[in-house]
């Protein structure tokens, strides 16, 4: 009797997190969903205009620059976009989206599997996490480093349910595969990512020697080894001027200690104080404070070096924002309990129901704040978007990392029409084979919008390549795009109030 009780539990148990896990994928599919809905039907992020669409539509014509940069993800686009016949951009919105519902997942399991929480409690981290800007600014179009992460995420607690069964010297060996399946792809989908899964395991496989670790680490290591060496031989073929993805929106003058600081205030200041509690408290953990502490470490690497952008210390800053957010939200919760404990013990006169509501009721305004920080992030147009609170504060400074909204790829979302619009002018007014010079920023919409084999050049410094243009093919149209106001009228053919089109003689 007492074990068809314990089945009947069981079963309660595991349907109960069947259901949460199909309700957080939901959650976060629709989290990611709401801001593609208000761009609709423009594309929303830098890489996604820039590189994921344009590489989906012409994937072979690329080939020499994908394959040095961890070809994996953008394969699997091209591959989508081939098979259904579906057009590039919904290919890669409606990857993105489900990724985000994947990692949504990841965070659940996190809480569920690896901190042992109950399903509440691991809700509560999920939606807490979701809506950092950190994880929505990586989502906005990091979306491989999306994928890798959760992955990631997953490998931690597949491990760590291993590491659980060392005495009894019995694994199960369907997770072993699942775990280096994922070790393989993770590191052939994203290289910063991949980097920090390898150092995280293999501080861990030294601190916490399990088989399942230690073979983690060596499939996670050869596969990325493997992958920077192919990558590095294949740099040579790289085209100069072609695509670039991943940070390529950073000015070069804008990488500087003072904007780095600033946007690890933006992006992290928010967390430190009750992600401080959650590192101290958070049982279970090791595996997600190696990582956290070497992104922390990589995030104040422009201390030492300032101006080396190669270190990229503005990603690992962004990157620590979504492993502290998890810190974060553990840390809350327990303060929480915290504060309910020592309201029922040192009021005696407080009602016990009131006892209880009042550090509920502190944690879920908490929530509720970052919930509609997070939503206003997503929906606020980029005009708006200093009113969203805490983010727009020091776009001046951070606006080079990280978007003062979702709404926005090159341009804002909302102008987007306006770009294209031009790029339909140049094909209508403009020879065959004419030359445009323009903004490296908008070279996604001339790739995927110009026709008739005309050509696009983008330069840091604009006015020198004019100058070399004309000289070396002066009988070559040449045009040049700008936003209207930026320079003088004078040779002036076309303008749509917000970009304007000049013939150059």
């Amino acid at each position: 009797m007492r074990r068809n009780y314990f089945i009947l539990n069981r079963i309660s148990s595991v349907d109960d997190d069947r259901f949460a896990i199909l309700l957080v994928f939901f959650i976060g599919c629709i989290v990611r969903l709401l801001p593609e809905l208000f761009a609709y039907p423009n594309p929303i992020g830098y890489d996604v205009v820039n590189y994921y669409i344009p590489i989906t539509t012409n994937y072979a014509n690329h080939w020499p620059q994908i394959s040095s940069e961890f070809p994996l993800y953008v394969s699997i686009l091209h591959s989508v976009h081939v098979i259904t016949g579906i057009n590039a951009y919904l290919v890669v919105v409606g990857l993105a989206i489900a990724i985000f519902g994947f990692f949504t997942v990841s965070i659940f399991l996190i809480a569920r599997k690896m901190l042992k929480t109950d399903i509440k409690f691991a809700l509560f981290i999920t939606v807490f996490v979701i809506f950092q800007m950190a994880v929505l600014r990586t989502t906005w179009d990091l979306h491989r480093d999306v994928l890798a992460i959760s992955m990631m995420l997953c490998v931690f607690v597949l491990i760590n349910k291993g590491s659980e069964r060392r005495r009894i010297r019995e694994l199960d060996w369907k997770s072993v595969f699942l775990a280096m399946v994922m070790c393989a792809l993770i590191v052939t989908t994203a290289r910063i990512i991949g980097s920090l899964f390898v150092i995280s395991l293999i501080i861990y496989s030294t601190i916490n020697r399990t088989k399942f670790a230690i073979l983690c680490a060596i499939i996670a290591f050869s596969f990325f080894a493997t992958e920077l060496y192919v990558s590095y031989y294949n740099s040579d073929a790289r085209i100069l001027g072609s695509l670039a993805s991943n940070n390529s929106q950073v000015d070069h003058s804008s990488y500087n200690p003072k904007n780095l600081m600033y946007l690890f205030i933006v992006v992290d200041g928010l967390l430190i104080p009750t992600g401080v509690l959650g590192f101290n408290k958070m049982p279970n953990s090791t595996l997600l404070k190696i990582p956290l502490l070497t992104s922390g470490t990589a995030s104040f690497s422009w201390l030492f070096l300032p101006s080396e952008e190669s270190l990229v210390a503005d990603r690992w800053i962004i990157l620590l924002g979504i492993l502290l957010s998890i810190f974060a939200a553990y840390g809350l919760y327990d303060l929480g309990l915290k504060l309910k404990i020592r309201a029922i013990n040192q009021i005696p006169n407080l009602p016990n129901r009131v006892a209880r509501r009042l550090p509920v009721t502190l944690v879920a305004v908490v929530l509720g704040v970052f919930i509609m920080m997070g939503i206003s992030y997503e929906i606020v147009s980029n005009g708006q978007s200093p009113y969203t609170l805490w983010y727009g504060l020091a776009q001046t400074y951070v606006g080079h990392f990280v978007p003062s909204s979702m709404q926005f790829n090159s341009v804002q979302a909302s102008d987007t029409n306006k770009l294209t619009s031009v790029v339909a002018w140049i094909n209508k007014n403009t020879p065959q084979k004419s030359v445009i010079l323009g903004e490296k920023h908008w070279r996604g919409f001339m790739e995927m919008y110009l026709q008739d084999h005309r050509t696009f050049y983008f330069s840091e410094n604009l006015t020198l390549l004019k100058y070399k243009l004309v000289r070396q093919q002066p009988n070559v149209p040449l045009y040049f795009i700008h936003y209207t106001g930026e320079i003088g009228k004078s040779a002036n053919i076309y303008t749509n109030n917000l970009f304007s089109v000049d013939r150059i003689n």
